[in-house]
């Protein structure tokens, strides 16, 4: 897989674009100091009696739920590309979900399941388009997967215009593929190290077939600048448990829009933000400062996606 430089470091994962951009505090999470990782548990604490009634969960309430049940990964490695399809999978045979180690967008993702309740059925939901388990189901793309589809499940809603005060941008892009898949190697395939070389060939040429026919997409990912995000009248604006995802301007060398992932939640001294860190673990820093050191890469960020955590359809 490719791994792209830039000046926070972005990493592709082998199976699916894992993000991680880091402004001084991205890295994969271990218990800082030297305690077990937490163990996964997808069980969202029992909805309230008028929640049970409704059928529907308060956004307030979900923020809640999502703040406990990402606070479970506090301290966990970060591990880049640690989930794949399970011991069946025909290209990526690691687990459908870890217990010890996460990367950006595994952590948002698993922290979700938590909170919505559901177990692994959730997460399936979450990390596959239609929930259906397969390489090529997985929602490997942010802009043109994991967004979309998400929001077509009913997990996430848009949250631009409220929070940026009705100034909200767009950026687009090209998302190939087709190119994607075509640049697969024997690299990219995880759980068959038993196999002959014969064997792996074959299936790195099935691997890369899967994408012969994709078309093109063109992503438009709408995102709150980030010269508005420094304002502290913009920042208060975020509701705790918002999903956020970092865009960054399209470059001909690049093939994302989105670097990263992770929650934004109130804590007791303003907003933070909760993330897998690249090459440490899952922390807490304040969002006003990992804010403006964003501002400091030398490839341009533009603002963060911002997404409201729904119950699903």
């Amino acid at each position: 897989m490719n791994k792209i430089s830039l000046v926070c470091l972005l990493l592709l994962s082998r199976a699916a674009p894992a993000f991680a951009a880091d402004t001084g505090a991205f890295s994969r999470l271990r218990s800082a100091a030297g305690a077990p990782a937490a163990e996964m548990n997808l069980t969202a604490p029992a909805p309230a009696a008028a929640e049970e009634k409704t059928g529907a969960v308060p956004a307030s309430a979900l923020g809640a739920k999502l703040l406990s049940a990402s606070a479970r990964f506090l301290g966990v490695p970060y591990v880049l590309d640690p989930l794949g399809e399970g011991k069946t999978g025909d290209y990526d045979r690691d687990p459908l979900f870890s217990e010890s180690g996460l990367d950006c967008t595994t952590f948002v993702e698993q922290a979700m399941a938590g909170a919505l309740g559901g177990g692994r059925d959730t997460l399936r939901r979450i990390r596959y388009k239609n929930g259906r388990i397969a390489y090529e189901s997985r929602n490997h793309f942010p802009e043109v997967d994991w967004l979309p589809n998400n929001i077509a499940a009913g997990f996430l809603r848009d949250i631009n215009d409220s929070v940026g005060g009705g100034t909200a941008a767009a950026a687009g892009k090209v998302i190939s593929k087709r190119a994607w898949y075509a640049a697969k190697t024997e690299k990219d395939l995880k759980g068959f190290d038993g196999e002959t070389p014969e064997e792996r060939k074959a299936r790195v040429e099935k691997l890369r077939a899967l994408g012969a026919g994709m078309p093109d997409a063109t992503a438009a990912v709408r995102y709150v600048p980030l010269e508005l995000l420094l304002k502290p009248e913009t920042l208060a604006r975020i509701p705790s448990g918002t999903v956020a995802s970092v865009v960054r301007e399209s470059r001909a060398d690049k093939p994302v829009l989105i670097t990263h992932q992770f929650f934004i939640f109130d804590g007791p001294k303003g907003k933070i933000v909760r993330h897998a860190a690249y090459n440490k673990q899952v922390l807490d820093v304040p969002a006003g400062e990992y804010f403006a050191g964003m501002a400091k890469s030398s490839w341009r960020v533009l603002g963060l996606n911002l997404m409201e955590l729904r119950s699903g359809k």
